[in-house]
């Protein structure tokens, strides 16, 4: 199902389901980040649900929280306050990481991969590096055209040395 127009990078608030068929396989850069062999067989052959949650706390910050499930008994969650300061955190698959994420114009962004093909001149870009690792990713989250829809779509830039790995995800509006 398409995304409701009304849904902006300000209201992502819904849920997603990863549309494997549109979406690039993301088993190379589970495996930069050393993401084991059967979390990554997990991902690759069950149903990922995104549930999205945007708000504003007390004090007018914006959050982006995430809890995303697989059919394979896989969960995480990514809480995000959009402010761009430095935040460290430990999350269940990827382990201690820090991490900045802001709102952020398509024009301000430096990657070309990055910039494409988004509806809308705002996304939302998240950074995390690992704490006990040398790789970083950069993620970019907005609505896209695909396939003729409206979707969600996460552009993700990962590296670790010299090894860099672009991947489309895209994601079908379930409610």
């Amino acid at each position: 199902m398409a995304v409701p127009a009304e849904k902006t990078t300000r209201d992502m608030n819904g849920t997603y389901v990863l549309n494997k068929t549109l979406s690039d396989s993301v088993d190379e850069l589970l495996q930069l980040q050393n993401i084991g062999w059967i979390i990554r067989k997990a991902v690759a052959y069950s149903t990922v649900t995104v549930v999205l949650k945007q708000y504003a706390d007390d004090g007018g910050k914006a959050h982006l929280d995430q809890v995303q499930r697989s059919t394979g008994g896989i969960t995480n969650q990514e809480a995000r306050v959009l402010d761009w300061e430095p935040m460290e955190t430990k999350n269940a698959i990827w382990g201690q990481v820090k991490g900045q994420n802001r709102f952020i114009k398509v024009a301000d962004l430096t990657d070309d991969f990055l910039k494409q093909d988004w509806d809308g001149d705002e996304v939302v870009e998240a950074t995390n590096e690992s704490m006990t690792d040398t790789w970083k990713a950069v993620q970019v989250m907005g609505f896209a055209i695909v396939d003729g829809k409206r979707r969600q779509v996460r552009r993700i830039v990962g590296s670790k040395g010299q090894k860099v790995i672009k991947v489309r995800q895209v994601y079908d509006w379930q409610e």
